[in-house]
């Protein structure tokens, strides 16, 4: 089943978008608007609707994926926990979906694939700050064919530049959508920076609006 085209949510769930969270990035609420646009001109234009969602466990069995983690001697405090309010996505960019998870034999279920297509939703679940450890997106992407992504979510200078340049790097041209991501650096300027890479990997930039007339 081809998909020429995917809108991809990066990582929208609460625990980076709601004060108080774990990974809360100051500010962040700002994008929260252009994300249900984005979600709902997706849904109404029977788009795809992929993305990332990180899934963390903390036990041992996971450690030596979950490096980031401060209890494995990481930068960032659990967060994301499976089963847990905080993995889930904000109420902005729900769609119907079903999940992929990172297979700790890094199995790749087309079946789930194939089903993600059928409804026009999919996300893969991941350990680290890059979907593409898990192999299942490379799979979806040569499965389906893709060629284009809209891109929007957070956080800019973590997981949203790491699934632009895995796009990138397997064909798809990117639209990295600029007021509808947000960098947990902001003030150190890790968001421009970003941005950059993403630019230099071949990814164009494009507004809400853009997006909303077609003009991509």
């Amino acid at each position: 089943m081809k998909c020429n085209e995917i809108f991809y949510d990066v990582e929208t769930q609460n625990d980076f978008m709601n004060l108080g969270a774990p990974l809360y990035a100051p500010g962040v609420e700002i994008i929260k608007p252009n994300l249900a646009l984005l979600t709902n001109f997706a849904k109404e234009s029977r788009k795809m609707k992929v993305g990332g969602a990180d899934t963390h466990f903390g036990t041992s069995e996971y450690a030596f994926r979950e490096i980031e983690l401060q209890i494995n001697g990481g930068p960032f405090p659990m967060h994301c926990k499976k089963g847990t309010y905080g993995a889930e996505k904000i109420k902005e960019t729900l769609f119907e979906t079903v999940r992929h998870p990172h297979f700790l034999d890094e199995k790749v279920d087309y079946e789930i694939i194939k089903k993600g297509l059928t409804i026009g939703g999919l996300i893969f679940e991941k350990q680290t700050y890059n979907v593409f450890t898990n192999p299942a997106v490379k799979g979806f992407l040569d499965y389906a064919e893709v060629k284009k992504a809209v891109v929007y979510g957070v956080l800019t200078d973590w997981c949203v530049k790491d699934a632009v340049l895995g796009l990138q790097e397997n064909g798809v041209q990117t639209y990295v959508v600029t007021d509808a991501i947000y960098a947990l650096n902001l003030q150190q300027g890790e968001g421009e920076k970003a941005l950059e890479e993403m630019i230099n990997a071949g990814a164009r930039l494009v507004t809400t609006k853009e997006v909303l007339e077609g003009k991509i």
